[in-house]
């Protein structure tokens, strides 16, 4: 998949070179529910990518740098329901410049019209301000929060945030608006 600025596709060879200082960075540590990987685990995990038809990396265009990471996954707060969940990750030199926005954006139209689903959620660490907005910016509806739910890198305990975007929801939204340019995303 391609946006303005971004290509959105599955891991290839070679791609853990890129993924490393941003998938170890405390920046990106710091709120999701993950550990420091060694090379060997990031490689295994890469491999792990290249056969999944739902982790996409975030390319730029203009010099075919890896910056970031979606993933796309079951919903498992919903039973029954035809539901995705979705989780990212951005470099920090990559942050406030509307990438993530763009690349969501793109996944989320993909997840509606191409994989038909009726609800797309995203779980949030409550004291990420940041990703907060952006979900908000996107049209998604918070659904509360679960206090101390998730251990995170650090044994930092938090409070997980839910939102959730309903498929007739989408086009009312602006999610699936041509992308903002930078200087208003």
């Amino acid at each position: 998949m391609e946006t303005e600025r971004l290509i959105l596709r599955t891991a290839r060879c070679g791609d853990e070179k890129d993924l490393m200082e941003i998938r170890n960075s405390e920046y990106v540590l710091k709120y999701n529910c993950m550990s420091k990987l060694t090379a060997e685990h990031l490689q295994e995990q890469v491999e792990k990518d290249m056969k999944s038809d739902d982790t996409f990396y975030i390319e730029l265009k203009d010099n075919h740098k890896i910056i970031g990471m979606i993933g796309i996954e079951a919903d498992s707060l919903r039973y029954g329901v035809n539901s995705l969940c979705l989780s990212y990750y951005l470099g920090e030199e990559y942050s406030s410049k509307g990438y993530m926005t763009e690349a969501l954006r793109e996944i989320i139209r993909y997840a509606f019209e191409e994989k038909h689903v009726d609800v797309i959620s995203v779980r949030v660490f409550k004291d990420n301000m940041a990703s907060r907005r952006l979900v908000e910016k996107l049209g998604f509806t918070n659904e509360g929060c679960i206090r101390r739910c998730v251990k995170g890198y650090g044994d930092i305990i938090h409070d997980d945030m839910i939102f959730s975007i309903l498929k007739e929801e989408y086009g009312m939204s602006g999610c699936n608006a041509a992308p903002l340019p930078a200087q208003f995303s």
